[in-house]
């Protein structure tokens, strides 16, 4: 009786609905709270400033520089939010948060349609606190948009390939409204939002025999569709800078995935740690669901089958990042939505209430470690992390493990099974992390510029020219509100200052013979590079530094 109970409080619409308000109240609270992150976060807040600043949305820029080295459709986004609200922390982070919970809403939406309403809340539930997915949420990448795309994408084809027999119109609005989505998938990251679903579905047709998907892709009208929303911006900014299509196409795609130009190389096993930890408190599950996903492993008969699709898709994921010579923890971002339905199905599969043992056990791990840190936070200081900044750390750290741990008492009260001790799994695995992201502002001095634009802006002349030396902190630009000269640093910048090189100083010599001619300027240093310069005589007199760099006014 208490497993009806139970399982009857899983359909109710006003349970899961009040629910999923509270999470996405957790979701979006605070989310300006943290300074940004270089480099990452520094980036890709600047670039649309200058957009916004210019008024220049074809060309996107970094530090004045061209910076092709991605598509505008999030840059375009967050100028927009910049325009709406102003530019801060917050609206940087706004695209990155508003795509992630559309995920879930979609996860929620595909699951409930394909496998009935408890599989598709126990999806979006699992989604929303799984650990990889709920921080990619909460900064500001390109990863979290072009994974929730490709998955619109991925879920309205599975939608409308189950209809393609029994409603023909429904099916071609689905496909192209899919269509659509990969079309925006590839305005986020490029031709990786064609290459993932079309390698997947390659394979699974195979698989599958299920040659009729291909009658109903709508190739023809969808592929005019993706073209229509993705060529005009190629064409216009090709027309615009014909340096463009080169480096777009062959160094930021091919090069990048065949060779080791970016030094991101890793072993290939590098993705199964990131799988494993990025699953977290749901890794066990996600282990079963891949290896008992419920089809047989015997080629198919023939028709539509959504489970073996996404199977496929996920594995194929994995696989086409594994084996490519540029590794981030980010890229497998786009297994988690279809993955969160396959735990969904699994979880709904039960003949009882829904069980959560190992998800608790692992809570309870998590728990014990982020208190144990918290009373031995000296452990982890170091030259970037002082023990100062450790102990601001510190009750953060106690929030986060006393919330792990009120969670596990509660699901071992409901002895780890029902709907109260899924809630609460979730609910705690979400409330950690994100104390563990407020808390992470502590190290904002070696994380973030943004007291280093503080002291600059508080000299009594805010617009004097700041140069940056040997080094290039991307939070500096934004949160000073313009861009700055460069100083013998290349980077990411390389291809911008080969086709505007008058706008870098690339001899140090020139730059001494520019600061001496200044009345007053501002140069950043690291902290290794400032024991250089000032051993060479550059008079300047220090006014701030933390524990990656320094800044100097000339005196």
């Amino acid at each position: 009786m208490a497993s009806q109970t139970s399982v009857q409080s899983v359909t109710s619409p006003t349970w899961s609905k009040l629910l999923l308000v509270f999470l996405a109240v957790l979701w979006f609270a605070l989310l300006g709270y943290r300074d940004l992150n270089e480099p990452d976060e520094g980036r890709y807040a600047e670039i649309p400033r200058e957009m916004v600043a210019s008024g220049d949305w074809l060309t996107p820029r970094l530090n004045g520089f061209q910076y092709f080295e991605k598509p505008p459709l999030q840059y375009w986004a967050t100028a927009i939010f910049y325009q709406l609200f102003g530019s801060s922390a917050a609206t940087s982070r706004l695209w990155s948060a508003l795509m992630g919970f559309v995920g879930i809403l979609w996860v929620i939406h595909v699951g409930s349609r394909l496998f009935g309403s408890r599989t598709g809340w126990y999806a979006g539930f699992i989604l929303t606190s799984m650990l990889l997915y709920a921080a990619m949420g909460h900064f500001n990448t390109l990863d979290m948009g072009l994974s929730v795309w490709l998955f619109l994408g991925i879920g309205a084809l599975v939608l409308a390939q189950t209809q393609r027999e029994s409603d023909p119109v429904a099916c071609r609005n689905g496909m192209l409204f899919g269509w659509a989505a990969l079309a925006g998938a590839c305005m986020s990251k490029g031709l990786i939002g064609l290459i993932l679903p079309g390698g997947a579905l390659l394979l699974y047709s195979l698989w599958q025999r299920d040659w009729h998907l291909w009658r109903h892709l709508y190739l023809g009208r969808g592929l005019l569709l993706f073209l229509l929303l993705t060529f005009p911006w190629v064409w216009e900014v090709n027309q615009a800078n014909p340096e463009f299509a080169r480096f777009f196409f062959i160094h930021e795609h091919f090069a990048r995935y065949t060779t080791s130009v970016h030094s991101r190389v890793g072993p290939w096993w590098y993705f199964i740690g990131v799988f494993i930890l990025g699953c977290v408190p749901w890794t066990q599950r996600a282990v079963v669901a891949l290896c008992k996903p419920g089809f047989s492993w015997r080629a198919g008969a023939g028709s539509f089958d959504p489970v073996r699709l996404l199977w496929v898709y996920i594995l194929f994921v994995i696989f086409f990042f594994s084996i490519s010579q540029s590794k981030l923890i980010p890229y497998i971002l786009p297994v988690f939505p279809p993955l969160a339905l396959l735990m969904g199905r699994h979880l709904t599969r039960q003949e009882s209430a829904p069980e959560v043992g190992w998800e608790t056990r692992i809570l309870a791990l998590l728990a014990s470690l982020l208190l144990l840190g918290a009373m031995h936070v000296e452990l982890f200081a170091n030259d970037r992390r002082p023990l100062a900044m450790m102990e601001e750390a510190k009750p953060w750290l106690l929030a986060a493990g006393t919330g792990l741990a009120l969670a596990v008492a509660a699901s071992l009260w409901w002895r780890c099974r029902g709907e109260r001790a899924l809630a609460v799994v979730v609910v705690g695995n979400l409330f950690a992390f994100q104390c563990i992201a407020w808390g992470a502002d502590v190290f904002s001095p070696s994380n973030s510029s943004r007291n280093a634009a503080r002291a600059i802006l508080a000299l009594e002349e805010r617009d004097l020219p700041v140069y940056c030396v040997d080094c290039y902190y991307q939070s500096l630009p934004f949160y000073l509100n313009r861009t700055i000269h460069m100083v013998q640093y290349r980077g990411e910048l390389d291809f911008g200052i080969r086709q505007q090189p008058e706008l870098w100083f690339a001899n140090g010599d020139v730059f001494l013979q520019r600061w001496q001619q200044e009345s007053q300027a501002v140069v950043v240093f690291n902290q290794e590079q400032r024991q250089k310069w000032q051993k060479l005589g550059m008079p300047m007199r220090l006014i701030y530094q933390d524990p990656r760099r320094a800044v100097a006014l000339r005196r």
